[in-house]
């Protein structure tokens, strides 16, 4: 194992950048699950926040809020309104959060 840790460090530029672990752990998830799969897809989300790729972030989160057999999750709304707030698209996000009241009522009404 110290030859393979010589020859990683040997690849790397010496520029005195760490490597990225994410992107180093998510490629290697990315060997083994479909990571746009609703249990590995935040995952997704966040890489492609973390690279700048608002937009691709908003198609995939929207894809496993859509294809997800389950109830809503919070979670993920709240992902989604913190994604177009940092896009920059204020008229959605305000949109979004009227919604959030209906998904997810703060009681359930009395019958």
């Amino acid at each position: 194992s110290k030859d393979v840790e010589k020859a990683h460090h040997q690849s790397q530029p010496e520029s005195g950048i760490q490597p990225d672990l994410f992107e180093e752990n998510f490629k290697e998830l990315k060997k083994w699950v479909g990571v746009k799969s609703s249990k590995y897809g935040t995952l997704l989300v966040l890489r492609e926040r973390r690279s700048g790729r608002l937009g691709t972030a908003l198609k995939a989160l929207n894809d496993i809020i859509q294809d997800d057999g389950e109830p809503p999750k919070k979670k993920l709304y709240e992902l989604k309104l913190s994604l177009l707030d940092e896009i920059g698209w204020s008229h959605l996000a305000t949109f979004e959060r009227q919604w959030m009241h209906v998904r997810f009522p703060a009681s359930l009404p009395l019958f």
